[in-house]
């Protein structure tokens, strides 16, 4: 048997650590993660293809830290909600398929369906998202991702497959 609370403690917790990793948070932190900081020696001396950091008086500018700070509190919890509620539907969703009557050889169909529609467009997503709009694939994201949802009140095999491909689409 596939410990899956083992693998869902460990993607949640590389998921904070790469959402950490991204905010202002990582260099008051970063101590704590021994393997992931380099030695002062090398830190001294920025390499060029590095992104400039900002300046002493941003960062010592508390309107902008409080700014910051809430901007990344907003943010963090309403990703948390929208992560969480992917991942606690995964159970239920099986059982679901099951209780349709379909076989454990279809219901895995389905399933790598929406793992590979995922794999497939997640490759390209996250550029989309960057050069039209973080705000618009947001928004997206929930309308494609209430249209997977729907497709799992309906017991045909056609429109559940649809519904694993949104969903796929939506969480990449």
């Amino acid at each position: 048997m596939v410990p899956f609370t083992s693998i869902f403690c460990i993607a949640l917790v590389l998921n904070v650590f790469a959402t950490l990793r991204s905010s202002s948070y990582w260099n008051k932190y970063k101590h704590l993660i021994p393997f992931c900081c380099s030695s002062p020696a090398t830190s001294s001396t920025p390499k060029s293809s590095e992104p400039s950091s900002p300046s002493s008086s941003e960062l010592s500018n508390p309107t902008l830290i409080a700014k910051h700070s809430s901007l990344l509190r907003k943010y963090l919890c309403v990703y948390l909600l929208a992560v969480l509620s992917d991942w606690f539907q995964g159970p239920y969703v099986y059982a679901l398929y099951d209780q349709y009557g379909y076989t454990q050889h279809e219901i895995a169909v389905l399933f790598v369906a929406g793992f590979g529609s995922s794999m497939v467009f997640g490759t390209f997503i996250g550029g989309l998202a960057d050069s039209c709009g973080r705000r618009k694939f947001t928004v997206l994201f929930c309308l494609i991702y209430i249209a997977s949802c729907v497709t799992k009140h309906f017991n045909h095999f056609g429109i559940l497959m649809l519904g694993r491909l949104l969903g796929g689409v939506a969480t990449s």
